[in-house]
């Protein structure tokens, strides 16, 4: 059976007494197997935070226990005999010669009608009750606890008991399914008291070997027959882990409130929990459901960014053998909480990225729907509106509001709008003097293709050139050419800023004048 919640009922055993006339004293031997059970506790519930079973044995109509879980006999009447065990919400003091006390409730606080387990002990030793607990967590410390109760008022002790009172002694014993021995703690003797007293009894012990189910007994070791009668109530299987804390790193505090979109570390606090371990972050919207986050196995965890609106993180850890264990209850320690509020940023923003003609001007304005109360300045430090750009770079604006910061950032980008334009001089003079002696065609971009033509005035062609930056020297085959008119004709394509391929073809006449 999987963990589930335990069910609170006082568990009464009455080992009637003895006559002279009867055998013997027998030794009484309870035994209780802590019992797993699926679904919800019935009643309110007596065992503290993380229990992974809680047994108060519910309120209201019960009857009796699955088969199996004990060797008694179920009987529904106030006050059982020998053998026999009942569920009760209360106990009377009239049962068995105004020997026990009486009961009004059980021991689970604010439990209605809640069931107490009475049970009456046999004379012989025997098995009370057995289950096994599967799916615990190997090296964990484990606390078993319960609530018991003598049921016997202090009467003067008599024959039947050889003028000596039994009280119950219980023997809390944890087992491997194959019967080896985990722990074992006898408990002192439960005393009669002149009001009904509740106790409570408890063992801690640590599965050091990599088994995950276990069998949990009670057993009676007092002598029955006379008194020895008893109720237990509110079991409670809880693992006691190390105390494990986290804290901000940049506030003080379980709770700080931050901007939205900002950067927020978290890391250990004072304690740390298991040694060694193996670490989970987790974050929840109503500390109900959790979720990982990123930072599995890290002592710190960045929040990037803050989440606007509430948030709730925490932390576990646990030894190296239950990592793929880590995020059950039972198997890891969990930190505390720690609270994040978002404040929500002032989102705007600027539009796209922007082309500007050279000689032109471009207007950034502060978007209209900034709310009221907003305070903001350009990268320029001005608070100007609109902001006049007129030449190419990174431009931003920043907004303010209750104390968070947003940015928002457009790139401008200068473009010779003319880009097409080449400009081709209309003489050029190859005398040798170093001076415009090269017909050299200018252009602010750069060429995707380019042919350039020189052809005489017969329309011979004299000089081509697909290099932009192999210029006519006023030769044709290493001869200088004559003083004169000649035409000329240049194809090329230019890449626009928008990454857009142009091609123009252009022509006209220079003069070569030496």
């Amino acid at each position: 059976m999987g963990w589930a919640y335990l069910q609170y009922t006082p568990l009464l055993i009455n080992l009637r007494m003895l006559t002279m006339s009867e055998p013997s004293l027998l030794l009484a031997w309870i035994i209780l197997f802590v019992t797993l059970r699926t679904g919800s506790v019935m009643g309110q519930s007596q065992c503290r935070p993380g229990a992974v079973i809680c047994e108060t044995f519910g309120a209201g109509s019960r009857g009796p226990l699955p088969s199996g879980q004990t060797n008694f006999t179920y009987r529904a009447v106030a006050c059982p005999d020998d053998g026999e065990y009942n569920m009760m919400d209360t106990v009377s003091g009239s049962c068995h010669g105004s020997a026990w006390h009486h009961i009004a409730a059980d021991h689970t606080p604010n439990d209605v009608r809640g069931n107490m387990f009475v049970v009456n002990a046999s004379y012989r030793p025997s098995e009370f009750y057995s289950q096994v607990v599967k799916g615990l967590c190997p090296g964990i410390t484990y606390e078993f606890s319960l609530w018991a109760l003598n049921l016997n008022n202090v009467l003067q002790g008599g024959s039947c008991d050889d003028y000596n009172l039994r009280n119950p002694i219980l023997v809390m014993r944890i087992e491997q399914t194959d019967g080896t021995l985990i722990e074992e703690v006898v408990q002192p003797a439960i005393s009669r008291t002149s009001t009904p007293v509740w106790v409570q009894l408890s063992m801690q012990f640590v599965i050091k070997t990599s088994v995950d189910s276990i069998v949990v007994k009670l057993i009676n070791q007092g002598l029955g027959g006379c008194g020895n009668d008893l109720a237990i109530d509110d079991i409670s299987f809880l693992p006691l882990h190390p105390t494990l804390s986290i804290r901000f790193l940049q506030a003080t505090g379980s709770q700080t409130t931050v901007c939205a979109s900002t950067a927020l570390n978290m890391g250990i606090g004072t304690s740390i929990g298991y040694p060694d371990p193996a670490y989970l972050w987790q974050q929840s919207q109503d500390t109900i459901t959790w979720i990982p986050v990123p930072g599995f196995g890290q002592t710190t965890y960045t929040i990037n960014p803050v989440p606007v609106g509430r948030t709730y993180y925490r932390l576990r850890n646990t030894q190296p053998i239950n990592e793929a264990a880590i995020g059950r209850n039972q198997c890891s320690a969990v930190s505390n909480t720690l609270v994040v509020d978002g404040k929500p940023d002032v989102y705007f923003g600027l539009g796209p990225d922007q082309v500007l003609c050279e000689g032109t001007t471009l207007l950034l304005k502060v978007p209209e729907s900034l709310p009221v109360g907003i305070t903001f300045v350009w990268s320029d430090q001005s608070t100007a509106n609109p902001l006049r750009i007129n030449a190419s770079g990174d431009y931003w604006l920043e907004a303010r509001l209750d104390g968070c910061t947003y940015r928002d950032t457009i790139q401008v980008q200068t473009q010779n709008c003319y880009i097409e334009n080449v400009y081709l001089p209309d003489a050029f003079t190859p005398n040798g003097d170093s001076e415009n002696d090269l017909f050299v065609i200018r252009h602010a971009g750069e060429f995707i293709t380019y042919h350039f033509q020189v052809f005489d005035r017969w329309g011979s062609l004299i000089f081509s050139s697909r290099q932009p930056d192999m210029y006519w020297d006023g030769t044709y085959a290493n001869y200088p050419c004559n003083n004169g008119v000649y035409a000329w004709t240049i194809q090329y394509s230019l890449l626009t800023i928008l990454h857009q391929e142009r091609y123009f073809t252009r022509s006209g006449h220079l003069t070569l004048v030496r």
